[in-house]
């Protein structure tokens, strides 16, 4: 039965954190490990509020810094992925991406700002700023979705900087030179419907197609972009460079209409 190869809500929330060259299986892998840490950080954090002990809120603050400056030396990341996560057979937590990261970073200098309130003598407005970063964190913790990377995610996509595809210039001279088109969707996606002159190698399969993306230039697409995207970058940290991602099924269509 061909497999079909989507992103759920959890899996594009982590996506859009920066976990942009793990494939759905991988992010839906993940997903539980990367619970942890919010959710250690934000019970001290909760803690230090309910006792009014800015200690423990300078003490987050200092971890979420921290993870911003060492992208792949969280201490609790490090707690997890050698104490915890052997217990469970869990797979282990890579390097926070730059959204994750920056994430951190605003949790930090919001807890560092609740502590200092404490400090000043004004508990309300500290448990005001405290109590805000805790329904923040609550989301990310149940659902992975991130306030600050979506509007990062936001800024980029104004700047035209968000998972930019391939020019179209470049795309059409690649393909008089002989590049492959290469459709990243499920086989049962590509069944229904495809690109003329397309090949299906999808994006599930990934790891055990790499000699097919060796062999030349390979322009990738699917239905939005995304997995595509993922497919590129995931390809790219193999050591393969000849890999350009044509976005989404419609730009891909256009680009290779206009180019015959």
């Amino acid at each position: 039965m061909p497999k079909e190869c989507s992103m759920s809500f959890q899996q594009r929330s982590l996506f859009q954190q920066g976990f942009q060259k793990y494939t759905p299986k991988e992010l839906k892998q993940l997903e539980w490990g990367l619970r942890f840490t919010p959710a250690v950080c934000s019970l001290i954090a909760a803690y230090g509020l309910y006792s009014q002990q800015p200690v423990l809120l300078f003490a987050v603050a200092v971890l979420g810094l921290w993870a911003f400056a060492f992208p792949a030396a969280h201490p609790v990341d490090l707690f997890y992925n050698y104490l915890v996560r052997p217990v469970f057979g869990a797979v282990k937590l890579p390097a926070n991406p730059f959204q994750r990261r920056l994430a951190c970073l605003s949790a930090g200098l919001m807890n560092i700002i609740a502590g200092s309130l404490f400090l000043l003598e004004m508990p309300v407005a500290a448990i005001a700023v405290g109590v805000s970063l805790l329904v923040l964190q609550a989301i990310v913790i149940f659902t992975h979705f991130c306030t600050l990377s979506w509007m990062y995610e936001g800024a980029m996509r104004l700047l035209g900087k968000w998972q930019k595809p391939l020019a179209e210039s470049e795309a059409k001279q690649m393909l008089s030179n002989g590049a492959k088109i290469v459709d990243v969707r499920s086989q049962n996606e590509f069944a229904k419907e495809s690109l003329e002159g397309a090949i299906n190698l999808p994006l599930e399969d990934l790891e055990h197609l790499l000699d097919e993306f060796k062999q030349g230039i390979c322009l990738l697409f699917c239905n939005s972009g995304t997995r595509s995207h993922i497919a590129s970058e995931k390809l790219k940290s193999h050591g393969i460079s000849d890999i350009h991602n044509l976005g989404d099924y419609n730009r891909a269509r256009q680009i290779l209409q206009t180019a015959n």
